[in-house]
């Protein structure tokens, strides 16, 4: 799922990633990476990104690291218009929560899908996969320090129905399943806001105007296993 605002690079012990020049590099090499993933997929050789770039290979890995690092820098490169737009949306407290959140989910899925790059991350690379490349769970933490905070508030946690940490969770997992399966109601925006204000919400709420407005189901299992939060799991 693609959420987060990145923030500052990380520095890697041996890798140079200090100095302006340092980091116009680094955003070219990102770029460049995320234009050949566009054109080509999700196995370009990194010789090729060194290439475009105009850099040298040893440069390639000296700011974005491994094969694996360069992917999950690219994910979160290619994610920081959403993370904003996500909080501005969540950030309307005169709205009831449960309108937010499906106006931000709205936001990710459409973002997700309209963008060559992180699309990749979803329709060529298992949720497994992606697992494994974010062996830090850098992307992962990201989504988490985000999302975490809204799900906490004391008014928004005493209308759920499970505590806010596993809420998230669960949540974060059904919109993982609107990413990979696009079926016959979710496939247009309006399709999907109503998927989501059908189901969705009245299994997170206790109490909420859509779940007034149909009958309240219970939780529900998410797709695949559970998504870690980054806070030692």
């Amino acid at each position: 799922m693609s959420l987060p605002t990145p923030g500052p690079a990380p520095v890697h012990p041996g890798r140079s990633d200090r100095g302006p020049r340092s980091s116009a590099t680094r955003r070219r090499l990102l770029d460049s990476a995320a234009a050949l993933l566009a054109e080509r997929g999700i196995d370009v050789p990194m010789a090729d990104i060194a290439q475009r770039a105009g850099v040298t290979r040893m440069t390639l890995y000296r700011q974005l690291g491994t094969r694996d690092e360069l992917l999950v820098a690219v994910l979160l490169h290619e994610s920081r218009h959403v993370g904003p737009a996500v909080t501005a949306t969540f950030d309307e407290r005169e709205r009831p929560f449960s309108d937010r959140l499906v106006d931000a989910v709205v936001q990710v899925v459409t973002a997700v899908r309209s963008s060559p790059v992180l699309s990749l991350f979803v329709t060529r690379v298992s949720p497994t996969e992606v697992e494994e490349l974010d062996g830090s769970e850098a992307f992962v933490t990201a989504v988490w320090a985000l999302l975490q905070p809204y799900f906490e508030e004391p008014e928004i946690a005493a209308t759920l129905r499970a505590d806010p940490e596993r809420s998230l969770d669960w949540t974060l997992r059904q919109v993982l399943l609107q990413l990979i399966v696009q079926g016959r109601s979710n496939g247009t925006e309006a399709g999907l806001r109503d998927e989501l204000e059908t189901f969705l919400v009245p299994s997170l709420f206790v109490t909420s105007t859509a779940s007034e407005r149909r009958t309240s189901v219970g939780p529900t299992g998410g797709a695949g296993g559970r998504l870690r939060s980054g806070r030692g799991r």
